[in-house]
């Protein structure tokens, strides 16, 4: 390619953990336009840095994500990388569907198939051509509190990034690419590291997952670190220069999305379209309930025990739990039950489990799950719901005593345990890590879909009340 006698300027347009804001999507669209055709000399590339899902929003939540990825692709965005918004709920095999979603790549370089392989629907990087400049892009995305379940659950491969990242940003460039912009989903402090370790490698870093705000970036041993805050407030803009032989990032600003910002056409109508592609789905009756089911995180419900109830079935245990809070969010009414009225009242993306667990341990578990302080938590997982107690089936709770039929159960012996990922796991407190459960789960079924298969086998499900009708301490 010749050398251009004079520099070209690039624009390169990001956002970063929409989690399902469509109206803010929908006026990020709008800039996007605007400032493309404010800049006809100066080529405009938007790119996400994930998780634009977000199981709070219905529809996202009923379309595993898959939504969110027609919505980007009409909002212009060129690649996107993969966040931790939708694999570790639904599983890898999501990725697959929100890339035969969209025309853009997804891109995933240091969570791989137990094979080595790419998880289909991914790829590690890729070039974009603009004007002049071959961009090479590079995704990476978080692991913290993910990495067990890719490592543990989906048998996936965790890739050491600093030597990985280098590696790719070679291949790029033996491929023909200019330079190399990573997009991260690892969070700030994260790309501060990585950044030191790589100031020769890659001149930007476009970040994600912790949600900041950089409103003009941030310099690490000559690397620019950008972030656009969250949930489609801010769209970040980063305003680049190709002189033919390197490229040098040039101002980095964000720019607010406010109301004043009209929302894409574009978008509004697919959203309505989209909408009325999942309604006749929603409207399927799934079964009869006798009698209205109620929520409640703060005493037993009829909701959190029919949930319990179908995964003992679903797993053929010999006790059931499920914790309120985390599994709905609100109630059943009596009479024909259509899909909508699960959907909308349980939006978890928790997978169904079962562990072996002793007398003793479950005691415990249980006793956790009915403290009124635990119930009345509120952790980000939830969006601000609280936890709500712990709900048995198979079991009552009767003078401080779990009871099995008419027997307290035996502090020694082993029992079968039907959960999800959110009562077996340590992370969220019911369990201790030192118990090494080793749970096994039904991925990639989520609740609902559980309880959708628990009424096709009992289409007119009795829910008796009364289980947890006594207090339970650990030590007792």
């Amino acid at each position: 390619m010749p050398r251009r006698t004079s520099p070209q300027s690039f624009i390169l347009l990001h956002t970063n953990d929409i989690h399902g804001r469509i109206q803010g999507l929908a006026r990020v669209a709008t800039l996007v336009e605007e400032i493309s055709r404010e800049n006809p000399e100066a080529p405009v590339v938007y790119v996400d840095a994930g998780d634009s899902e977000e199981t709070s929003v219905q529809l996202s939540n009923l379309t595993k994500g898959t939504a969110m990825h027609r919505l980007l692709g009409a909002a212009g965005c060129r690649a996107v990388t993969v966040g931790n918004a939708a694999m570790p709920r639904y599983g890898p095999q999501i990725l697959a569907e929100h890339a035969s979603a969209s025309s853009y790549p997804h891109l995933l370089a240091n969570v791989i198939s137990a094979n080595g392989e790419q998880i289909p629907g991914t790829q590690a990087a890729g070039i974009l051509e603009t004007g002049d400049l071959k961009l090479g892009l590079i995704g990476v995305t978080a692991l913290d509190q993910f990495q067990t379940t890719y490592e543990k659950f989906f048998d996936l491969q965790i890739r050491p990034l600093q030597p990985l990242v280098q590696r790719l940003a070679g291949e790029l460039r033996q491929a023909g690419a200019h330079a190399t912009v990573l997009l991260s989903h690892l969070g700030l402090e994260q790309d501060r590291r990585l950044a030191s370790e790589l100031p020769d490698t890659i001149p930007l870093i476009v970040g994600a997952h912790s949600h900041s705000l950089l409103p003009e970036g941030e310099q690490i041993d000559g690397v620019t670190i950008a972030q656009a805050g969250e949930y489609a407030k801010f769209l970040g803009r980063i305003d680049l220069i190709w002189d033919g032989q390197s490229l040098r990032v040039g101002k980095v600003t964000t720019i607010e999305v406010s109301e004043s910002v009209p929302p894409s056409p574009r978008i509004r109508a697919l959203k309505e379209r989209m909408e009325g592609e999942v309604e006749g789905l929603l409207q399927e009756v799934l079964g009869n309930l006798p009698s209205r089911l109620d929520f409640s995180t703060e005493s037993e419900c009829g909701v959190a025990n029919l949930m319990a109830d179908a995964l003992r079935a679903r797993l053929g245990t010999d006790l059931g739990v499920a914790v309120a809070g985390q599994a709905f969010d609100g109630p059943l009414p009596a009479g024909e039950l259509i899909r909508k009225h699960l959907w909308e009242a349980c939006s978890s993306p928790a997978n169904p489990g079962q562990a072996q667990m002793t007398g003793c341990q479950i005691r415990t578990m249980v006793a956790r799950g009915l403290d009124p302080d635990r119930a009345a938590e509120r952790p980000n997982s939830l969006r601000g719901k609280a936890r709500g107690l712990m709900h048995i089936s198979g079991a009552r709770i009767r003078d401080s005593q779990i009871l099995l039929g008419e027997e307290p159960i035996q502090m020694e012996r082993v029992y079968s345990v039907a959960a999800s990922d959110f009562e077996l796991e340590p992370l969220w407190g019911y369990v201790d890590e030192s118990w090494n459960l080793k749970p096994q789960y039904d991925v990639p079924t989520i609740l609902r879909e559980a309880l959708e298969s628990y009424l096709s086998d009992n289409p007119s499900p009795q829910v008796d009340r009364g289980r947890i009708a006594s207090p339970l301490s650990a030590s007792d």
